[in-house]
């Protein structure tokens, strides 16, 4: 039994399927880089993974638990902890300096003592390479250091699963590489993590799996080499030239 099972998972806006028959599976401590062109239902997915939004069918099992089930309306139950996620555009509070970002969901969900928790988002924001920043704003900080204050802000919560949204689609080359420096350093810890990525060689190097996320549902899945290798299909053929 895999770690993270996904099956059949669906999703409708309106009269139109977002996503249909969405099946996927990922080990404890893989890294899976969703790909696919724009508008083809990769931030659905992860927003259903969180409970941002609740599919319409299918069903999300994490180490054996049934977290989401359609069929049973009474056991829909939203285990938000079990994933954690990255936004693209980073959605950190302004009012609040990086560390205040970083402590403010577990204080609330009373996951510790001020102090525990202090000294846990410190060490959070230091294996993110922003020990200097602590007590600064959003506002000061360039785009690739909110984005590693976002991610220490997810990991603060403790996720079981890690998402991320096109984590450095807002960003240039170099700022884009300090985010992904941190995604690999979290994969040297084994985190299970899903990426959404349009960084193609990010994709190949880093990720245990790849699928391909096409007309809303999972069109290949496989490793890197597969998937770049040897394209089964002309829309991810034409979507890797592109």
């Amino acid at each position: 039994m895999a770690y993270l099972e996904i099956v059949g998972l669906g999703k409708r806006f309106g009269g139109a399927d977002v996503l249909h028959d969405v099946d996927l599976s990922l080990e404890q401590g893989q890294i899976l880089s969703l790909i696919g062109p724009s508008g083809e239902g990769k931030t659905t997915f992860l927003r259903c993974l969180n409970f941002l939004e609740t599919p319409d069918r299918g069903i999300i099992r994490l180490n054996g638990e049934t977290l989401f089930d359609a069929d049973r309306p009474k056991g829909r139950q939203a285990h938000r902890q079990a994933f954690g996620l990255v936004f693209q555009a980073f959605h950190l509070f302004p009012q609040y300096t990086v560390l205040e970002n970083v402590t403010l969901a577990p204080t609330l969900a009373k996951k510790g003592s001020k102090a525990a928790l202090q000294q846990k988002a410190m060490d959070l924001i230091a294996k993110v390479g922003l020990t200097d920043k602590a007590n600064a704003y959003p506002n000061t900080l360039s785009g690739g250091q909110q984005q590693r204050a976002a991610i220490a802000r997810a990991l603060a919560m403790e996720p079981d699963v890690l998402c991320f949204d096109e984590p450095t689609s807002a960003l240039d080359p170099l700022l884009t590489k300090e985010v992904l420096n941190v995604i690999r350093l979290l994969k040297d810890e084994g985190r299970t993590m899903i990426v959404v990525t349009h960084e193609m060689a990010f994709a190949r190097e880093a990720s245990d799996r790849v699928a391909f996320l096409y007309g809303g549902t999972v069109a290949e899945l496989g490793t890197p080499q597969e998937v770049f290798g040897a394209p089964r299909t002309e829309a991810l053929r034409r979507f890797l030239r592109q």
